[in-house]
């Protein structure tokens, strides 16, 4: 038997198994072990999954000192121990205060009086922060579109990204609000 026939029996058995039957024999021994062995192999899980799994069950050694807690902030803090989450979420939160920063600033040079600059703020506030939380929500999708969309995996990132998000926002926001309400302008 040609090796191309052979390809083509074993092709056969393959697209059979998937589409759900048992593949029949097919006169070949060779083609026959590798069916039953690609069968076998079939309900094998990805590569990365064992090690993806031990670290979720099995806890990692406790680290002492100021060492431990460093630790776990970077890894609350990371997209996947990538660029931070920290960090994404401080963006949206400068988004939000975009128009107070850029009021202040603008005031401070004296581009503007604090009254123009203030009716700017409660005027264009609402539209900066709808701008932000629009970057947070497609943030937030992207985080559990990697983290994957099964229902522990999704509480698990909800509740990550959402604290250290919310966090950052909040913190970047409320700094921005705090500068124009020294300066009197909101």
């Amino acid at each position: 038997m040609t090796d191309e026939l052979r390809h083509s029996k074993l092709n056969t058995a393959i697209e059979s198994m998937i589409s759900g039957s048992e593949p029949g024999a097919t006169g070949d021994a060779a083609v026959d072990v590798l069916a039953r062995l690609a069968s076998g192999l079939r309900g094998l899980a990805a590569p990365g999954f064992k090690g993806r799994l031990r670290a979720e069950l099995v806890p990692k050694a406790r680290v002492q000192g100021l060492s431990g807690p460093l630790t776990r902030l970077r890894a609350a803090v990371s997209f996947d121990r990538g660029s931070g989450l920290a960090a994404a979420g401080g963006g949206c939160g400068l988004a939000a205060g975009a128009c107070c920063v850029g009021g202040t600033v603008v005031n401070l040079l004296g581009f503007a009086s604090a009254a123009a600059v203030a009716a700017f703020i409660e005027t264009s506030l609402p539209y900066f922060v709808s701008v932000s939380l629009v970057m947070m929500a497609a943030l937030l999708f992207w985080v559990f579109r990697r983290e994957g969309l099964s229902r522990a995996g999704l509480t698990r990132s909800a509740l990550r990204a959402g604290a250290v998000v919310g966090s950052a926002y909040g913190v970047v926001f409320a700094a921005t609000m705090a500068l124009s309400m020294a300066m009197g302008l909101y």
